[in-house]
C-alpha cells in the first residue's frame, strides 16, 4: 500500500529509525473473514495477503480442529509473513545494509 510505504520510508531514510514493529492480535476480524470462501466486495483484496498466508501454511493450519485456535495461529503466521514482507523492502535492506542491520523488524501479537 502506496500509504504505508510512504510513511515507512520518511521514517528509515529520514528519521533513521532503529525498530520497525509489525503488529498482530488475536480475534482479528480480517484474518477471521479471510478463512471464508465469502466474496467481501473491496475487501477480499486486502484479505489476499491473509488468504495467501493461509495458502503457504494449509497443512499446519487445517491440522489445527478448533476454529479459534486456527484464527490464532493465522493471526502469528501472518505476523511472521509481514515481518519478511517488511525486510523484503528495498529501502529497508538498503538501510540495513548501511547500517549493520538496522532497522531491526519485530513482530508483536496481543490480546483483545
Amino acid at each position: 500500500d502506496v500509504n504505508l510505504l510512504s510513511v515507512l520510508q520518511y521514517a528509515v531514510e529520514s528519521l533513521c529509525v532503529k525498530d520497525i514493529v509489525v503488529c498482530g492480535h488475536y480475534g482479528c476480524g480480517g484474518v477471521k473473514a479471510s478463512m471464508t470462501q465469502n466474496n467481501l466486495g473491496l475487501i477480499n483484496t486486502w484479505l489476499q495477503n491473509i488468504r495467501d498466508v493461509y495458502r503457504l501454511h494449509r497443512t499446519e493450519l487445517d491440522a489445527i480442529a478448533d476454529v479459534d485456535e486456527r484464527s490464532k495461529r493465522l493471526v502469528e503466521l501472518n505476523t511472521l509473513e509481514q515481518c519478511i514482507n517488511v525486510l523484503k523492502i528495498p529501502f529497508v535492506q538498503s538501510m540495513r545494509a548501511k547500517t549493520g542491520g538496522f532497522p531491526v523488524v519485530h513482530g508483536l501479537i496481543y490480546d483483545l
